[in-house]
């Protein structure tokens, strides 16, 4: 795996002198601000699941950039990107990009980051993909200021999906993966009826299971929203909850 230093790891909060209202996230009332916290997670948790907005390594899930940009835009918090520069290196293409988070015309937070192709997952790519990464993980770093506790809440890990180094071997596994087992495809046909998933998750399983799937995306599916567990000294132990562990039956 290769040692994440592409990054820049300073983020730099912005400091709001005499904050009014209109620049909280919730009730200035503590107790009200947590129940509405609670109440915003427990929508994401259903309209912001999957991989379309979360990447599962190791059995902990990190939120990708488009679970921020939903999170923070059902709080009227919108990214604004201050520069994005190509930096000078010999034999190497590397971008370097700011990005600022606003409420109600306020500076909340602001985020750098880079890209290079001397990362083995950006050695092969267009110049402009290694720009638009440097801006995403800018605004990744960014977002994560202000809005780190209700990753948290959620279960979720604060650092964002794109900060994380690939694992080739578990890239390799996926792509060269055996299909499904008979037993995976039953549990998966059974959480079609689990009357805890919405109509959007149901939706989409049902399609990735008429498309089919491999063994591994089986088991990625599964432990997002059964949870993972692993075993230790011979018995089986609860490592990770899955989405379905905090909703009540309907």
């Amino acid at each position: 795996m290769e040692a994440q230093t592409s990054a820049v790891d300073e983020v730099y909060p912005v400091q709001i002198k005499n904050p009014d209202n209109h620049t909280l996230l919730f009730s200035s009332d503590p107790e009200q601000a947590y129940q509405e916290a609670q109440r915003l997670v427990k929508v994401v948790a259903t309209r912001c699941a999957g991989p379309g907005y979360l990447v599962n390594i190791r059995g902990k899930q990190y939120p990708k950039i488009e679970w921020w940009t939903s999170v923070s835009a059902s709080l009227g918090i919108f990214p604004q990107v201050v520069y994005s520069k190509r930096i000078d290196r010999e034999n190497e293409i590397v971008y370097e990009a700011k990005v600022e988070v606003h409420r109600n015309g306020q500076v909340l937070s602001s985020g750098e980051a880079l890209c290079s192709s001397a990362e083995t997952r950006w050695q092969h790519a267009d110049e402009y993909a290694i720009k638009s990464m440097a801006i995403t993980r800018a605004s990744g770093k960014a977002y994560r200021i202000p809005l780190s506790f209700l990753a948290v809440m959620a279960g979720l890990e604060v650092t964002p999906a794109e900060e994380m180094p690939i694992d080739e071997s578990i890239e390799t596994k996926q792509s060269n993966d055996q299909p499904a087992t008979d037993r995976q495809l039953d549990k998966l046909g059974e959480l079609l009826n689990d009357n805890r998933l919405t109509l959007e998750e149901q939706t989409k399983l049902r399609g990735t299971l008429i498309q089919g799937l491999s063994k591994f995306r089986a088991s990625e599916i599964m432990s997002h929203f059964f949870g993972e567990s692993r075993k230790n000294n011979g018995a089986w132990e609860k490592i990770s909850a899955g989405v379905l562990h905090n909703r009540k039956d309907g």
